[in-house]
């Protein structure tokens, strides 16, 4: 959860015959240990050239601060930088650039430059636009690929941005940092910088600044708003706010030689959209309401095991697939015909995968093999994730009420399989269990049309032998949103209550072929 600081007051000491120096209050005390991160551009209202400067303390003393040479899919970050200038810093010996801390403290300073000619494009750049871009009138930058790490010890860092022209975006403000920021949250951040369109909007209590670039499907003004509605349904749904202000950056990438791109991250306050200005209007908005939830799932629910997240994707791609579509009806982005053509598209991508049978154990191992690969824990989970709401609700409860559990339960613990099937199974009950062994750990083949489905939705089978989900004929489509969407107080003790609950059933009606449940 968010918690709110409380900064205490200050107590002015005063003596009879002279007075002692005002003592410093909390902020002023956290500050005094923290070192100064200093962002600025080499040349006024110009961005080939971004300075960066740590202003380390005495605190800070027998610290190690390294500069990673990888990140994601960039590679030799270290020819991104130049003239670098440190003192009280002793460089160490070895193949990463890394120094340490002298006693007394000390401080580096360097320039940030891209390092290829031009816009990036899909020869050069495994995924365009994630690398250091500095132009004359704009530049754009991921924290991770300029900034350092502490790989021993280290301070929390206060902002100076004075030195940023008008124009910029960074994901945190100087205020957000008064107290220090975490250098590993620093370095999860984006800056943008000149010729981009910036705005600033609330979503309920939550300030929203955009940086945005490009001429798309979706102008600005849209993109800003999906990101609002998805920020204040979250904080509905699964009851719990978000952070008091987001950045979210847009930028420009190549459309690759067939098709277009859309490519979107979840960073510390902030969100990222890479995209070709060829996307449609429909990829835009539901990749940025992906990625808005999973400012809920799993950031808010603690650190996983990176080595062995694509053994728990169904959940983690795959409930915030399933959520970024019901999400986006609940804001009112999407309609119910909307959402309904988009569970029947993960549905017939499912079917028609030729992977879809592969067991969890297999599929970690294979996870990056193909794009089938990739994509089957998103349509499996997410079809499993709407079948499991079903089950919550006929029991009081909601999917949305196991994920405020994990998020409740977080307090600075790892989100392990364990905690995450133990917040299931009680909110779904027995049949998670049998479900999850089934469908998932052996990869047997889910049939869409034995999924538990609200009862105004039918199932039906086309000649093409793809699958339809629809509204129930003589059935309002607004009374059928509100089913699927079920009310917010799913979460709270409300449902608990005798004659709360929705009872969804499993689709009696069926399709005339089959119409027992999944299980």
């Amino acid at each position: 959860m968010v918690r709110k600081m409380l900064a205490a007051l200050g107590i002015l000491a005063l003596a009879a015959c002279a007075s002692l120096p005002p003592q410093l209050d909390a902020d002023g005390r956290a500050a005094a240990q923290a070192g100064i991160l200093s962002l600025g551009t080499q040349q006024p209202d110009r961005f080939e050239a971004i300075t960066v400067t740590l202003d380390l303390p005495a605190a800070a003393a027998g610290s190690v601060l390294s500069f990673p040479d990888d990140w994601g899919p960039e590679e030799r970050l270290s020819q991104l930088r130049r003239d670098t200038v440190t003192r009280g810093l002793e460089r160490l010996p070895g193949d990463e650039e890394a120094y340490r801390v002298a006693p007394g403290g000390g401080w580096i300073a360097y320039t940030v430059a891209q390092d290829y000619d031009g816009e990036p494009d899909w020869e050069t750049h495994r995924l365009p636009g994630m690398r250091v871009r500095t132009a004359e009138r704009h530049a754009f930058l991921l924290g991770q690929t300029f900034l350092p790490q502490w790989s021993q010890g280290g301070v929390p860092l206060t902002l100076d941005l004075q030195s940023l022209p008008q124009r910029a975006a960074f994901s945190f403000a100087a205020s957000d940092c008064a107290r220090g920021c975490a250098l590993e949250d620093l370095a999860n951040s984006v800056l943008a910088l000149g010729d981009f369109v910036f705005d600033t909007r609330q979503a309920g209590d939550t300030t929203v600044r955009s940086a945005i670039r490009g001429s798309f499907a979706m102008d600005a003004d849209a993109m800003s708003g999906v990101l609002a509605g998805m920020l204040d349904q979250g904080a509905q749904r699964f009851d719990d706010a978000p952070f008091a202000s987001y950045v979210f950056a847009v930028n420009p990438i190549p459309a690759p030689p067939q098709g277009s791109a859309v490519v979107g991250t979840g960073l510390h306050r902030s969100f990222l959209l890479l995209a070709s200005e060829n996307a449609d209007a429909g990829r835009l908005r539901h990749t940025i309401a992906h990625e808005i939830v999973h400012e809920w799932i799993t950031r808010r629910m603690g650190p996983t095991d990176e080595a062995t997240d694509a053994q728990r994707m169904w959940f983690t791609e795959g409930a915030t697939e399933y959520f970024a579509w019901k999400l986006q009806l609940a804001a009112g982005l999407i309609d119910t015909q909307d959402f309904l053509a988009g569970m029947s598209d993960l549905a017939n991508a499912y079917l028609a995968s030729p992977v879809r049978e592969l067991p969890a154990g297999e599929l970690a191992e294979r996870i990056f093999e193909s794009d089938q690969a990739q994509r089957l824990p998103y349509q499996r989970g997410a079809l499993l994730a709407w079948h499991w709401d079903m089950l919550a609700r006929s029991r009081g409860a909601a999917l949305d009420a196991v994920i405020a559990d994990l998020i409740d339960e977080n307090a600075g613990r790892a989100l392990t399989d364990a905690r995450i099937r133990a917040a299931m199974a009680r909110r779904i009950g027995g049949q998670f269990d049998s479900d999850l062994a089934r469908y998932v750990v052996r990869g047997k083949t889910l049939d869409p049309e034995a999924l538990t489905l609200p009862a105004c939705v039918m199932a039906t089978r086309q000649p093409s032998g793809t699958v339809r989900f629809a509204v129930w004929e003589g059935i309002p489509a607004d009374t059928c949103r509100m089913e699927i969407l079920g009310p917010p107080e799913a979460i709270g003790s409300a449902w608990n209550k005798p004659g709360a609950a929705v009872e969804p059933g499993c689709n009696p009606h069926g399709s005339g072929r089959d119409t027992t449940c999944a299980g």
